[in-house]
């Protein structure tokens, strides 16, 4: 869900009604929210790091910098910084796993390092049209190179 407003407040107010809207419906249809799992991320281009926290029945959920949606971690400035940090440790993981299980002896084969190297791009490249603004950053880019590094070795 998603809501838009000038100040905290309204955002605050709009998100705790959305919430017991959606809340309602779900216990008409005999569904319960799982209110442990439930996140909060508040967009802003404010220079100072905003938080909000909403009430919903007895939990307090609140506002964090960084959220995991369908794979992809959304940073509160849409800067997706953290998607590249965190697909390149988990590249980075799948190659040292994969690397580990192949034979020492003479390396491994072509076919088994070209396999090394798909799983390992299919991770970095995963949903890269979200994400490929973080490209705009020198930071970034040198962090693929690194993990892509791991991969021709």
């Amino acid at each position: 869900m998603t809501v838009t407003c000038e100040s905290l407040e309204e955002v605050e107010a709009l998100a705790a009604e959305s919430i017991c809207r959606v809340e309602s419906w779900m216990q008409n249809a005999k569904l319960q929210i799982a209110h442990h799992k439930t996140e909060i991320l508040l967009v802003s281009n404010r220079r100072a790091v905003q938080h909000v926290g909403i009430t919903v029945g007895e939990h307090t959920i609140t506002s964090k910098r960084e959220v995991k949606h369908l794979g992809v971690m959304i940073d509160n400035r849409l800067k997706f910084n953290s998607h590249v940090d965190y697909a390149c440790e988990k590249a980075a993981k799948a190659i040292s796993a994969l690397s580990r299980i192949m034979p020492n002896n003479f390396g491994p084969s072509s076919s088994k390092r070209r396999l090394l190297a798909s799983v390992s791009s299919s991770i970095l490249r995963y949903s890269g049209p979200a994400w490929i603004t973080a490209l705009q950053t020198q930071r970034n880019r040198a962090k693929l190179r690194s993990t892509a590094r791991l991969m021709a070795i």
